[in-house]
């Protein structure tokens, strides 16, 4: 699960790489459009708000999420533009998932740099439910990983889930990922249920070269 990034934070990361004081594998590539067998993943932009809304405003889909539950259309248009914005950030990858048969927008995924001296970075997704136990968010994830080590150069990805909600480690699994720890007491707090234990999974790329 990825919180929104801090813009100013953000700013400063970026600027100590910039300017030498971080060396980094990561490549600036951007969001980039992806595709597999099923679907599309693309960067968001306002005309997915009632495509968004229709999962954020599900109390099912936010129940262990960090982001708050969303109650108006306009609070999603908000959030949009906050990510539309930080697409001008090379090192920013956060796409919407289209189903391609349909060419509907299903959910979304985002890969976040933890660091930049140690290639790391962390994954997180959401998904309509009703293309829930579809394998989409399995696809998804396969992709987003194949891009993050084959493509944009990082050595180590993560997540993490809810010991609450074992569907999101399942997924983890299915991709490969290898579960690390757990459970671990209060990580992170969902703005809908209070602080989750949670366990942690990730995948180096040496171990991604191994699967494929």
């Amino acid at each position: 699960m990825i919180k929104s990034p801090n813009p100013l934070i953000v700013t400063l990361f970026r600027g100590a790489y910039t300017f030498g004081m971080v060396k980094s594998d990561i490549k600036p590539l951007g969001t980039r459009i992806l595709t597999t067998k099923r679907l599309l993943l693309r960067p968001i932009t306002l005309g997915d708000s009632e495509a968004m809304f229709s999962w954020a405003n599900d109390e099912e889909v936010t129940r262990y999420m960090r982001f708050e539950t969303h109650h108006s259309l306009s609070h999603t248009r908000k959030i949009i533009k906050q990510w539309v914005s930080l697409y001008k950030d090379p090192y920013y990858f956060q796409w919407v998932i289209v189903e391609q048969s349909e060419q509907r927008v299903i959910g979304s995924i985002g890969l976040e740099v933890i660091s930049f001296g140690d290639n790391h970075g962390e994954v997180g997704y959401c998904l309509n439910r009703e293309y829930w136990n579809k394998g989409y968010i399995t696809e998804t994830l396969a992709e987003v990983l194949r891009f993050g080590f084959e493509d944009a150069g990082f050595n180590r990805i993560q997540a993490s889930h809810s010991t609450n909600n074992p569907a999101s480690g399942a997924v983890m699994l299915n991709v490969g990922m290898i579960r690390e720890g757990g459970p671990m007491k209060e990580y992170y707090k969902s703005a809908q249920s209070g602080y989750q234990d949670s366990y942690l999974y990730a995948l180096t790329s040496s171990q991604w070269r191994l699967l494929r």
